[in-house]
Order: C-alpha cells, then sequence, then structure tokens
C-alpha cells in the first residue's frame, strides 16, 4: 500500500474544479465537510483518533534529519519502518482514564502515521533515533557512493 497519491497535474485540477462547480458542490463545502469529519469515530474505532504527525525533514551535510511531534508516546510505542526511500512513522497510545465523571473529553486512543520521501540515498544500517519530549528525532546518514583516494 503506497501512502502517497500521486500528484494531480494542474489540468487536471482545473477540470476537477470546473466538475464540482457543475455538479453544484463547491470546493469550500467539501472543504468543511471533510474538516468536520476528520476523526469522527464509528462503531469499530470509538474514541480512536488518527493523525498525521508534524514532521520537518532537514538535510545536513552528511546527514537528513527528520523530526516529528508524538505527543503522549513512549519509544516501545513507535515502529519505524524505511522502504525504496520512504520513510513511516507509526505509533500508537492510550492517555490515561481519571477516575471521575469527564465533563468534556477531547484526548483519546490516538494513532499517529506519517511517511516522507527521503531524497538522497540513505545508509539504513546507521540510521539512529531518539525521544525527548515528545519529539522524534530521526538521524539517516547519507550514503557515500564515492571512494576516497589514499595518498
Amino acid at each position: 500500500m503506497n501512502p502517497f497519491q500521486k500528484k494531480q497535474s494542474k489540468e487536471s485540477k482545473e477540470n476537477e474544479n470546473c466538475e464540482e462547480e457543475h455538479d453544484g458542490k463547491s470546493s469550500v463545502n467539501q472543504f468543511f465537510s471533510k474538516l468536520t469529519s476528520f476523526g469522527k469515530s464509528n462503531k469499530e474505532n470509538f474514541g480512536e483518533f488518527r493523525q498525521t504527525p508534524l514532521m520537518d525533514l532537514i538535510e545536513r551535510k552528511h546527514d537528513i534529519v527528520l523530526k516529528a511531534d508524538l505527543p503522549d508516546v513512549t519509544k516501545n510505542d513507535i515502529t519505524l519502518e524505511i522502504q525504496d526511500r520512504l520513510l513511516t512513522i507509526r505509533a500508537e497510545c492510550l492517555t490515561d482514564i481519571e477516575e471521575g465523571i469527564y465533563i468534556r473529553r477531547e484526548r483519546f486512543y490516538r494513532k499517529y502515521e506519517g511517511s516522507v520521501n527521503i531524497p538522497v540515498q540513505i545508509d539504513e544500517e546507521k540510521a539512529t533515533a531518539k525521544l525527548s519530549n515528545g519529539v522524534l528525532t530521526v538521524f539517516l546518514p547519507k550514503k557515500n557512493d564515492t571512494i576516497e583516494v589514499e595518498d
């Protein structure tokens, strides 16, 4: 399963917009419909909230650094997977249930999942990660395909 969708061409987006106008549905209505249905639960996943973590991807001289926000997650809850230069982060956490009657409850069981394309070849064997204060930092050393000649 590929978590990324192919980018649509500008022309196909314009055609979609024209079709939406003819159907009587505006893109604004569709946007708000998607926004208000985001995170809603059904009977199978009551209380579950899926979310893509906020991520930064930074290219440095010798490595690529990914930082992802994963609040309330422990390192044992995180799965990192890299395949064909696509890094996928998955995490799950269950918020504590406090004793008493909830007047308002917005913090539920959460699943985080996000993927990002790595723009260069990396040395997967030397990759490391650390979790500190709800921020996952993944260090991906660049693969050195050149051979240095010694004197």
